[in-house]
């Protein structure tokens, strides 16, 4: 079996939308979002120079679990949010054509292994890049998950 765990969030940043508008879209409540001109902030509260230039809005797919492949793979995982979000395929062409971005952030983390592979299928990278989905993935190898 695979071993490693996974999270996942969809990330969507635009030079002039707002937030609400994507959340409306999406019927999904973001679990971060700014938008243009407000003041930076690092997630512990403290404030750093200057402003956003852009609007920022993610939802986390795994709610701050990491998800076990011995449960779901990545791949199931990635196909059935594809499957999800063709309805909005419309607003993220519209969205991409106007300057934005929409990408799954993927944190990625070994389990007792820094072995970890994943097999993306030729029809979930068509439905990915179908829906204008970039895949950003950060992997966390470790010999000792915590």
């Amino acid at each position: 079996m695979p071993d490693y765990k996974f999270c996942v969030s969809l990330k969507i940043s635009h030079p002039k939308m707002e937030p609400e508008n994507i959340s409306k879209e999406l019927n999904l409540t973001p679990h971060i979002s700014h938008k243009i001109g407000e003041p930076r902030i690092t997630p512990n509260g403290r404030r750093l120079k200057g402003t956003h230039e852009s609007m920022f809005w993610t939802f986390d797919f795994c709610n701050g679990e990491r998800l076990d492949a011995e449960d779901i793979l990545f791949e199931e995982f990635i196909a059935s949010r594809n499957s999800e979000l063709t309805k909005h395929k419309g607003f993220f062409d519209s969205l991409i054509k106007s300057g934005g971005t929409v990408e799954y952030f993927i944190g990625w983390f070994s389990a007792d292994s820094i072995n970890m592979n994943i097999y993306l299928d030729p029809p979930v990278l068509k439905s990915t890049a179908d829906l204008g989905i970039s895949i950003v993935l950060c992997a966390y190898p470790s010999a000792h998950e915590t």
